[in-house]
């Protein structure tokens, strides 16, 4: 039997086999308390810098929501995180190691800091001068109301714009439908609303929330909009509610159709805005849902007959800024681009692109750098909703909208139809539909006579007698079904020839300038599909008023200009985009303020000259009406290295937020519904 030895025996007897105890002998040095050898060192610090590196990430992501600052204001405390976070991690590294993972990090550290350094001054740099004064009669004076179904919704549908506004003295109010509780809890969202409408410079107490789900559908999936009874919404409430510290508009009123058109009418009296300017039914069922209660809600109130006649105006917060082209980055900011068909949700043609109203945005909003434009430092606010990427897309040099007159006076005549439901015609909706989540397949709203109507006719009574100035008729959207001719008798006889409408629904005036009508009859006299219809009729005793008006200088390509750079060459022409004034340039004074810079007119354009290496300010007026835009020749017509530079940067660091964002959110999701 072999003898049974203890542990410090044995290792008595191996250290003097291996002469340990010989000072001549060296010892076996390990690299570390975990017993791994020297060869294993690379490997070692490879891990330790992509564990560095993979903190910074998390943390820059952590960062962003927190602190909603930029990347590049962030970039040094992340790296400094980074560096901590690699120097604990080789705690018990032998030195070499430690002092190869110090040196690299303050590599890394020195290089991120030069970059955000040069981030950070070409950004400072890059905001637009602000030119755009003589606007007074569009933008001072004003009760503005945005009516806007979720938070970000104000930013996508008039970023830019409010800011120009609140410069000129107005007010500014913003209505949210729903608490955007759908996938984020609303006090997440209603707080973020409350932070990027400060930003802007609006009051809390100018922010409403009517405190409604978000995305509200039945058991069966119908959307509350087309819901009969009580709707539950995602996040499970029935009710309306907020923030303790700021209450909805009605709190504990039942998730209803009635009585969100109630809240959105009552609201609207109650404040009694000069201008509104209300989202337009784009893809989700909650912007559908808030902009036709909104418009059924300007119907009851014009034809309640109380005088209140706001300016009108609708438009897009997906088509036109949320899922619009990412085009913030450019040598001259460009102007909205045209989605096309997909303007609106259902019904497009509704409105017609050529007649969009393009509302100037203010220069703050505007920079050659994104992280710089005061639209963005709002937008950033709203952390929940990927708004950092979204804000190339709703940043642009106007904001678009259609005009809604609300002084028709066929509100307040007796309509009656040959056949067919005659109340469509005069409800403001221009379209509506049985199924706010699939519009384009349930298309309702379109007053249609009976098949057997041999001979369609809608007739306006009056109690008084009217001057009936022009008529406005809208065609069914359905382009199959289509008004070929028409044609409008009076009471005295006399009659208007009206030949086709537009076959996509957008309005078509008819002048009549008529006076002492008391009735008139519109009789459709070749149609095309299988019955003739109308989404709406409007009747006004007088030529169309703007209410407002304003000049804008724009480029060829009908891009407003602000900060422009000008072609290389040193000349280019512009011309005038006019609401509500005269466009022809010869009509205004011209002055160039700047050495070597002219600017004159030439055959019907605005000409600026303007060498290599000058910049100048053009303003144009006609004593009411005016603008104001700089000009510069850099040499070149390529992108600004600086901004070339900060579209890489942000493109990568955006990659790394966006799937982290991703993931935050299935985790709040998960949470919100355990």
């Amino acid at each position: 039997m072999r003898p049974v030895f203890s542990h410090h025996q044995l290792l008595s007897v191996d250290k003097r086999r291996r002469g340990v105890y010989n000072k001549s002998i060296k010892p076996i040095r390990h690299t570390g308390g975990n017993g791994m050898k020297k060869k294993h060192l690379p490997g070692k610090i490879l891990l330790s810098l992509l564990c560095a590196l993979e903190i910074l990430a998390l943390t820059h992501v952590a960062a962003a929501f927190m602190l909603k600052a930029s990347p590049v204001k962030l970039a040094f405390v992340l790296a400094a995180v980074g560096f901590a976070a690699s120097l604990v991690l080789r705690l018990r590294a032998p030195k070499a190691a430690r002092a190869f993972t110090i040196a690299v990090t303050a590599l890394f550290i020195a290089a991120g800091a030069a970059l955000a350094a040069v981030l950070a001054g070409y950004s400072a740099s890059a905001v637009y001068a602000g030119g755009d004064d003589g606007k007074a009669n569009l933008f001072a004076g004003k009760r503005v109301l945005l009516v806007v179904p979720h938070q970000d919704d104000e930013l996508n549908l008039m970023c830019g714009a409010i800011d120009e506004y609140l410069r000129y003295g107005s007010e500014v109010y913003v209505m949210y439908v729903t608490n955007g509780d759908n996938r984020v809890p609303a006090e997440q969202r209603l707080n973020e609303a409350l932070a990027a409408v400060a930003v802007c410079g609006i009051d809390e107490e100018h922010v409403i929330f009517l405190g409604y789900g978000d995305w509200c559908l039945t058991a069966d999936g119908v959307p509350l909009y087309n819901a009969d009874g009580v709707v539950e919404s995602k996040a499970g409430h029935t009710a309306t509610y907020a923030l303790a510290g700021h209450p909805p508009f009605r709190g504990g009123r039942e998730y209803t159709r009635e009585n969100v058109l109630e809240d959105i009418r009552d609201a609207v009296l109650e404040y009694a805005p000069d201008v509104i300017y209300a989202v337009d039914c784009d893809m989700h069922p909650d912007h559908i849902m808030t902009s036709l209660l909104f418009d059924r809600a300007m119907g009851e109130i014009v034809a309640a007959g109380s005088g209140y006649e706001p300016l009108v105006y609708k438009g897009m917060a997906y088509s036109t800024a949320y899922t619009a082209p990412g085009d913030f980055y450019a040598l001259n900011i460009g102007a909205t681009a045209d989605p096309g068909g997909g303007l609106r949700a259902f019904a497009p043609g509704t409105y017609d692109w050529a007649a969009r109203f393009r509302l100037p945005v203010s220069a703050s909003s505007l920079s050659r750098s994104l992280w710089s434009s005061s639209s963005y430092q709002a937008a950033s606010r709203h952390s929940s909703q990927d708004e950092d990427d979204r804000s190339t897309r709703a940043i642009n040099g106007d904001k678009v909208f259609w005009r809604r007159e609300t002084g028709s006076i066929s509100y307040a005549a007796r309509v009656t139809a040959s056949s067919g439901d005659a109340a469509l015609l005069t409800d403001f909706v221009l379209a509506d539909t049985g199924n706010a989540s699939a519009p384009a397949d349930n298309v309702t709203g379109v007053w249609r006579p009976d098949a057997a109507d041999e001979a369609p006719a809608i007739t306006f009574t009056f109690d008084t007698p009217q001057t009936v100035y022009r008529v406005k008729l809208y065609d069914d959207p359905d382009p199959a079904a289509n008004v070929l001719a028409a044609r409008i008798e009076f009471d005295d006889g006399s009659s208007v020839d009206v030949t086709a409408l537009d076959p996509l629904g957008a309005e078509t005036e008819i002048i009549t300038d008529r006076e002492n009508v008391r009735s008139f009859t519109v009789h459709v006299t070749e149609y095309e599909g299988a019955a003739p219809g109308l989404t709406e009729a409007e009747v006004y005793s007088t030529p169309f008023d703007p209410a407002v008006s304003y000049v804008k200088i724009m480029n060829a390509a009908g891009d407003f200009a602000y900060d422009y750079r000008i072609d290389p060459s040193g000349r280019e022409s512009f011309s005038l985009y006019a609401y509500g004034c005269s466009g022809d340039i010869a009509g205004y004074t011209i002055t160039c303020e700047g050495d070597d810079c002219r600017a004159y007119a030439e055959d019907g354009a605005l000409v600026v000259e303007c060498p290599v290496g000058a910049r100048c300010r053009v303003t144009v007026s006609d004593g009411e009406n005016g603008d104001a835009a700089y000009f510069e020749n850099t040499g070149s017509s390529g992108l600004p290295y600086g901004m070339q530079l900060e579209i890489n940067v942000r493109g990568k660091l955006y990659k790394v937020q966006f799937f982290f964002l991703n993931i935050r959110r299935f985790a709040m999701s998960v949470m919100q519904r355990i």
